[in-house]
Protein backbone atom coordinates (compact mmCIF):
# COMPACT_ATOMS: atom_id res chain seq x y z
CA UNK A 1 0.00 0.00 0.00
CA UNK A 2 2.53 2.08 0.99
CA UNK A 3 4.86 1.85 -2.27
CA UNK A 4 1.55 2.46 -4.34
CA UNK A 5 0.88 5.74 -3.05
CA UNK A 6 4.77 6.60 -3.40
CA UNK A 7 3.97 5.62 -7.06
CA UNK A 8 0.74 8.09 -6.99
CA UNK A 9 2.73 10.74 -5.53
CA UNK A 10 5.62 10.38 -8.13
CA UNK A 11 3.14 10.94 -11.25
CA UNK A 12 1.28 13.15 -9.72
CA UNK A 13 4.37 15.65 -9.38
CA UNK A 14 5.36 14.74 -12.78
CA UNK A 15 2.09 15.51 -13.83
CA UNK A 16 1.77 18.81 -12.11
CA UNK A 17 5.82 19.65 -13.23
CA UNK A 18 4.76 18.93 -17.19
CA UNK A 19 1.56 21.37 -16.39
CA UNK A 20 3.50 24.32 -15.65
CA UNK A 21 5.98 23.73 -18.43
CA UNK A 22 3.25 23.94 -20.67
CA UNK A 23 1.17 26.91 -18.73
CA UNK A 24 4.89 28.94 -19.58
CA UNK A 25 5.06 28.20 -22.75
CA UNK A 26 1.89 29.61 -23.25
CA UNK A 27 2.74 32.75 -21.16
CA UNK A 28 5.57 33.61 -23.05
CA UNK A 29 3.91 32.81 -26.43
CA UNK A 30 1.42 35.35 -25.67
CA UNK A 31 3.25 38.45 -24.85
CA UNK A 32 5.85 37.61 -27.60
CA UNK A 33 4.40 39.91 -29.53
CA UNK A 34 5.89 42.73 -27.46
CA UNK A 35 10.12 43.25 -27.97
CA UNK A 36 11.77 41.03 -25.41
CA UNK A 37 15.59 42.79 -25.62
CA UNK A 38 14.98 45.97 -24.96
CA UNK A 39 15.09 48.21 -21.84
CA UNK A 40 12.08 49.61 -20.00
CA UNK A 41 8.78 49.54 -19.47
CA UNK A 42 6.22 47.85 -21.96
CA UNK A 43 3.45 50.47 -22.11
CA UNK A 44 0.12 50.98 -23.57
CA UNK A 45 0.36 52.53 -27.25
CA UNK A 46 -3.19 54.24 -28.50
CA UNK A 47 -5.29 53.34 -31.69
CA UNK A 48 -5.62 56.61 -33.51
CA UNK A 49 -8.99 56.60 -32.31
CA UNK A 50 -8.09 56.39 -28.69
CA UNK A 51 -6.03 59.24 -29.15
CA UNK A 52 -6.82 63.52 -29.08
CA UNK A 53 -5.80 64.92 -32.29
CA UNK A 54 -5.80 68.37 -31.05
CA UNK A 55 -2.84 67.53 -29.19
CA UNK A 56 -1.19 70.88 -28.95
CA UNK A 57 -4.51 72.24 -26.53
CA UNK A 58 -1.97 73.26 -23.80
CA UNK A 59 1.03 74.35 -25.99
CA UNK A 60 -0.62 76.65 -28.57
CA UNK A 61 2.83 78.73 -29.34
CA UNK A 62 4.12 75.51 -31.64
CA UNK A 63 1.46 76.05 -33.60
CA UNK A 64 2.77 75.23 -37.11
CA UNK A 65 6.36 74.98 -37.13
CA UNK A 66 8.91 72.09 -37.23
CA UNK A 67 8.29 71.54 -33.18
CA UNK A 68 4.69 71.68 -33.64
CA UNK A 69 4.69 68.69 -36.16
CA UNK A 70 7.57 66.82 -33.98
CA UNK A 71 5.59 67.50 -31.06
CA UNK A 72 1.84 66.44 -32.90
CA UNK A 73 2.46 63.67 -34.59
CA UNK A 74 4.42 61.87 -31.38
CA UNK A 75 1.19 62.55 -29.91
CA UNK A 76 -0.42 60.32 -32.36
CA UNK A 77 2.29 57.67 -32.59
CA UNK A 78 2.23 57.52 -28.99
CA UNK A 79 0.81 60.52 -26.53
CA UNK A 80 4.12 61.27 -26.63
CA UNK A 81 5.70 58.53 -24.57
CA UNK A 82 9.66 57.96 -25.45
CA UNK A 83 9.54 54.72 -23.50
CA UNK A 84 6.31 53.19 -25.41
CA UNK A 85 6.45 49.68 -27.34
CA UNK A 86 3.09 48.92 -28.76
CA UNK A 87 2.30 44.97 -29.02
CA UNK A 88 3.94 44.92 -32.44
CA UNK A 89 7.03 45.76 -31.17
CA UNK A 90 7.17 49.63 -32.57
CA UNK A 91 9.09 51.52 -30.58
CA UNK A 92 9.46 55.08 -28.62
CA UNK A 93 7.56 58.34 -29.50
CA UNK A 94 7.59 57.66 -32.80
CA UNK A 95 7.17 54.13 -32.78
CA UNK A 96 10.10 52.90 -35.17
CA UNK A 97 10.49 49.77 -36.40
CA UNK A 98 13.31 48.13 -36.49
CA UNK A 99 14.18 48.41 -40.00
CA UNK A 100 13.44 52.04 -39.84
CA UNK A 101 16.11 52.17 -37.38
CA UNK A 102 18.53 50.52 -39.09
CA UNK A 103 17.93 53.06 -42.07
CA UNK A 104 18.68 55.82 -40.20
CA UNK A 105 21.89 54.41 -38.50
CA UNK A 106 20.65 52.87 -35.37
CA UNK A 107 20.63 49.17 -34.48
CA UNK A 108 21.28 49.43 -30.81
CA UNK A 109 17.42 49.74 -29.60
CA UNK A 110 18.16 49.71 -25.94
CA UNK A 111 19.80 52.76 -26.25
CA UNK A 112 17.32 54.08 -28.36
CA UNK A 113 14.36 53.64 -26.39
CA UNK A 114 16.53 54.76 -23.53
CA UNK A 115 17.43 58.17 -25.08
CA UNK A 116 14.92 60.84 -25.93
CA UNK A 117 17.67 62.73 -27.92
CA UNK A 118 18.52 60.18 -29.96
CA UNK A 119 14.65 59.66 -30.80
CA UNK A 120 14.34 62.96 -31.81
CA UNK A 121 17.73 62.65 -33.79
CA UNK A 122 16.36 59.64 -35.58
CA UNK A 123 13.14 61.19 -36.25
CA UNK A 124 14.98 64.42 -37.97
CA UNK A 125 16.93 61.87 -39.78
CA UNK A 126 14.09 59.71 -40.96
CA UNK A 127 11.95 62.82 -42.32
CA UNK A 128 15.42 64.00 -44.28
CA UNK A 129 15.96 60.64 -45.71
CA UNK A 130 11.61 60.81 -46.95
CA UNK A 131 12.32 64.16 -48.22
CA UNK A 132 14.58 62.67 -50.69
CA UNK A 133 12.84 60.04 -51.87
CA UNK A 134 9.97 61.94 -52.31
CA UNK A 135 11.54 64.90 -53.66
CA UNK A 136 10.06 64.89 -57.06
CA UNK A 137 6.70 64.08 -55.80
CA UNK A 138 6.14 67.02 -53.60
CA UNK A 139 7.68 69.46 -56.44
CA UNK A 140 4.71 67.24 -58.46
CA UNK A 141 1.62 67.24 -56.49
CA UNK A 142 2.18 70.28 -53.65
CA UNK A 143 -0.81 72.06 -53.43
CA UNK A 144 -2.74 69.67 -55.57
CA UNK A 145 -6.07 68.05 -54.18
CA UNK A 146 -6.81 64.37 -54.73
CA UNK A 147 -9.86 63.32 -53.83
CA UNK A 148 -10.13 65.75 -50.99
CA UNK A 149 -7.51 65.64 -49.78
CA UNK A 150 -4.82 68.71 -50.14
CA UNK A 151 -1.90 67.52 -50.63
CA UNK A 152 1.50 69.27 -48.69
CA UNK A 153 5.01 68.84 -48.46
CA UNK A 154 4.65 67.90 -44.26
CA UNK A 155 1.21 65.75 -45.08
CA UNK A 156 3.46 63.85 -47.14
CA UNK A 157 5.86 63.36 -45.06
CA UNK A 158 3.14 62.11 -42.36
CA UNK A 159 2.16 59.94 -44.37
CA UNK A 160 5.50 58.31 -45.23
CA UNK A 161 5.89 57.97 -41.29
CA UNK A 162 2.85 55.64 -41.00
CA UNK A 163 2.96 53.91 -44.05
CA UNK A 164 6.40 54.50 -45.70
CA UNK A 165 7.23 56.34 -49.14
CA UNK A 166 6.70 53.61 -50.97
CA UNK A 167 2.75 53.74 -50.33
CA UNK A 168 2.80 57.71 -50.60
CA UNK A 169 4.11 57.49 -54.16
CA UNK A 170 1.70 54.89 -54.81
CA UNK A 171 -1.45 56.82 -53.63
CA UNK A 172 -0.20 59.86 -55.36
CA UNK A 173 0.80 57.46 -58.88
CA UNK A 174 -2.40 55.97 -58.71
CA UNK A 175 -4.58 59.60 -58.35
CA UNK A 176 -5.75 58.72 -54.86
CA UNK A 177 -6.98 55.01 -55.73
CA UNK A 178 -4.56 52.97 -54.07
CA UNK A 179 -4.98 53.85 -49.95
CA UNK A 180 -2.42 52.02 -47.83
CA UNK A 181 -3.74 51.81 -44.05
CA UNK A 182 -1.42 50.20 -41.18
CA UNK A 183 -1.66 47.89 -39.02
CA UNK A 184 -4.91 49.93 -36.65
CA UNK A 185 -6.39 50.35 -40.46
CA UNK A 186 -6.03 53.57 -40.38
CA UNK A 187 -4.98 55.29 -43.93
CA UNK A 188 -2.35 57.63 -44.98
CA UNK A 189 -4.95 59.83 -45.85
CA UNK A 190 -5.73 60.61 -42.69
CA UNK A 191 -2.19 61.69 -41.88
CA UNK A 192 -1.91 64.15 -45.08
CA UNK A 193 -5.45 65.29 -43.85
CA UNK A 194 -4.04 66.00 -39.89
CA UNK A 195 -0.49 67.32 -40.56
CA UNK A 196 -1.88 69.61 -43.52
CA UNK A 197 0.96 72.92 -43.84
CA UNK A 198 3.23 72.25 -41.40
CA UNK A 199 6.49 74.49 -42.09
CA UNK A 200 9.18 71.46 -42.49
CA UNK A 201 11.47 73.59 -44.84
CA UNK A 202 14.02 73.42 -41.72
CA UNK A 203 14.83 69.90 -42.57
CA UNK A 204 16.94 69.28 -46.20
CA UNK A 205 16.31 66.20 -47.57
CA UNK A 206 19.15 63.84 -47.85
CA UNK A 207 19.67 60.05 -48.21
CA UNK A 208 22.59 59.51 -46.33
CA UNK A 209 21.21 61.36 -43.51
CA UNK A 210 21.80 59.17 -40.01
CA UNK A 211 20.72 59.96 -36.03
CA UNK A 212 24.02 60.55 -34.32
CA UNK A 213 24.91 62.45 -31.01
Amino acid sequence: MTKRFMKLSVLLAVAVFVATAFSSKREDYSSSIFATNIVGDVAHVPYEYEVNMSSQDSVPFLGKSFLGFCYDLGFSESSGNYRAVNRLGYLGKYQFGRSTLNWVGIHNTSRFLNSPLLQEKAFEALISKNKWVLRDYIDRFDGRTINGVKITESGLLAAAHLGGAGNVMKFLDSNGEVVFKDANHVPITRYMKRFVDYDVSEILPDNNARATL
